[in-house]
């Protein structure tokens, strides 16, 4: 091993324990005072060595708490145990599996999985459950609070160790937020925050999404908007219009200048040709005041593009430029696109951070929006 830095033969160390399962995920590592005794080195060598696997994501170090084993996601990532090759005979490593985990659950609630952004988004988490050696449950509430509670109670009942919720919002949101918490099991949100609930959540960056897109237009030329909107009954709501009003308040367009329409959520429960009829009106009485439309939400530009055609002909429409949240799949509508993967990652991380360290501080995570203009 004499060509082995020191530090480098502790991280060796380290991880073959891994490898044996005599560590595993959330196991404390000794202190690098106790490593300093054990290896006979200086202080300096073993912080190195700890320096180096919690870059790696080996390790988790934790202010005022220490130093313990990451989830083995990152880890056999890293070094995947097949491939792993020895650097010293003496390190004894001979392809020994990594010991089963238990399949301890986690689950998730969820509105539907009929959208891309759900789909996206349940697929990063369960990657990410997976990865961490869990199993992840699944419960779809359709829109209904009612289901929503069952849905906490029954994954209760199965004894899970985390929830991330994707609840459906307002007052029914925080119902399910409220008996997870009675209920004591850690929980993270996801596209949803609480201003005055302590709470640990993981949403885009909707004030500087909705900024970019806006911006995108201003710079355009484009100076008479209409706003598209669900009523404001939740965090994503409230935030994107919060960035489109900052975005034209930076931008010195006058408030006569935008035609605001607000969308019961109740139209979607309807027939389609109401939900037409509807936006048609709109258009009809509208139309001439504003050269650009922002859709806070992507059901609402695909409705807002085809009401444009049927109403003053596809050429016209043509005329009239659209943005919105996500891709709305149809050429021409210009978006700003949410980081499933991330959020899922983030999520799930910050759940572990409360299943094995007991980390409940409260914490809001935004991840970044990136704009994809009309193609």
């Amino acid at each position: 091993m004499k060509n082995i830095p020191l530090y480098k033969q502790i991280q060796h160390a380290i991880k073959h324990q891994i490898t044996l399962g005599n560590l595993r995920s959330g196991d404390r590592i000794p202190s690098e005072k106790e490593l300093a005794e054990q290896f006979h080195v200086s202080l300096i060598t073993t912080k190195n060595a700890m320096a180096g696997l919690a870059e790696e994501g080996v390790v988790v170090r934790i202010k005022g708490k220490g130093t313990f084993v990451a989830g083995q996601a990152s880890f056999k990532l890293r070094i995947p145990v097949e491939t792993y090759q020895k650097t010293d005979e003496s390190l004894e490593v001979h392809h020994i599996p990594l010991p089963p985990k238990a399949k301890e659950m986690i689950g998730i609630i969820i509105p539907s999985m009929r959208t891309k952004v759900e789909q996206r988004l349940l697929d990063a988490i369960e990657n990410a459950v997976n990865e961490n050696g869990y199993t992840l449950v699944i419960r779809v509430s359709r829109g209904s609070s009612v289901k929503e509670l069952l849905a906490i109670e029954e994954l209760y009942e199965l004894r899970v160790v985390g929830l991330v919720l994707f609840s459906i919002g307002g007052e029914h949101e925080r119902q399910t937020v409220d008996r997870a918490s009675e209920l004591g099991c850690p929980y993270v949100l996801i596209d949803r925050y609480f201003t005055d609930k302590p709470n640990v959540s993981v949403c885009s960056d909707n004030i500087e999404g909705a900024h970019k897109a806006v911006t995108n237009l201003v710079k355009q030329e484009f100076r008479q908007f209409a706003l598209v909107t669900p009523p404001k009954e939740h965090s994503v709501v409230i935030e994107r219009i919060a960035g489109f009003e900052k975005a034209v308040e930076k931008a010195r367009i006058s408030q006569k200048d935008i035609i605001r329409l607000t969308v019961p959520y109740e139209i979607f429960n309807e027939s389609t040709q109401r939900r037409e009829q509807m936006l048609d009106n709109w258009i009809s009485q509208y139309y001439g005041q504003f050269t650009a439309l922002v859709a806070v939400d992507v059901e609402l530009a695909r409705l807002a593009y085809y009401s444009l055609i049927r109403t003053i002909g596809k050429e016209r429409a043509k005329c009239i430029a659209i943005v919105t949240f996500d891709d709305p799949e149809i050429d021409g509508i210009a978006y700003v696109q949410q980081d499933e993967k991330m959020i899922g990652i983030q999520a799930v991380t910050l759940l572990l951070d409360q299943i094995h360290h007991d980390i409940r501080t409260p914490k809001k995570l935004f991840v970044p929006m990136e704009w994809v203009p009309s193609s």
